[in-house]
């Protein structure tokens, strides 16, 4: 089921609480764009970086295309709507650049789970987890209507059939449930990094 869904990794964001651009953030020999990038490479038959800037693809180790996001607005939703419209396939696996953590194998697991819904979500921590999360083409005429109008991506969740990952079925392909951690300030960052050294 992988191989009819294509990886998309946002890389648009302000970055704002991090400090510094988090896209390009060292991360073991390369960087926190590249770690996600490499997860998706290893199972999806093509992966985007959707952003306004195409050095975040430089250095590289596997490969990717660059998808300019032009808006202005830096909303996931932007991104997500990008990804759709440049992607050759139905279904889009969408996931942010600052989750080096993200098990292959949950990503597998939405992958699988996908067919005959219009998206799908883990649910961890009783929240659906958007920006690691599979979105078909049909999901576009909603996503923008929740930009007009301001709204988060997971109210498309109550809107779109979506399969819902259970609790069970994340540990089932992430014991450590350490799939969804994002990082998001410099301390983020430092404990991201001891739970990978502790892996």
């Amino acid at each position: 089921m992988t191989d009819c869904v294509t990886g998309a990794v946002l890389a648009g964001g302000r970055s704002s609480r991090f400090g510094s651009d988090k896209t390009r953030a060292p991360w073991y020999g390369g960087t926190l764009t590249g770690s996600v990038v490499a997860s998706l490479s290893s199972l999806l038959p093509g992966v985007l970086v959707i952003g306004k800037d195409p050095s975040v693809c430089a250095g590289l180790e596997s490969p990717a295309r660059f998808v300019r996001d032009e808006s202005n607005d830096f909303h996931p939703i932007v991104g997500i709507l990008a990804a759709l419209k440049a992607a050759e396939t139905d279904r889009v696996f969408v996931s942010a650049c600052d989750m080096p953590l993200l098990s292959p194998e949950i990503v597998r697991a939405l992958c699988e789970a996908s067919p005959g819904y219009a998206a799908a979500t883990p649910v961890w921590d009783g929240r659906s987890q958007p920006l690691c999360a599979v979105y078909s083409k049909e999901c576009a005429g909603v996503l923008r209507l929740l930009l007009a109008e301001g709204r988060p991506v997971r109210e498309l969740f109550d809107v779109v059939k979506t399969r819902f990952l259970s609790v069970g079925e994340i540990l089932a392909a992430d014991p450590s449930g350490n799939s969804f951690r994002d990082i998001d300030t410099p301390e983020d960052y430092a404990s991201a990094k001891s739970v990978s050294r502790d892996a």
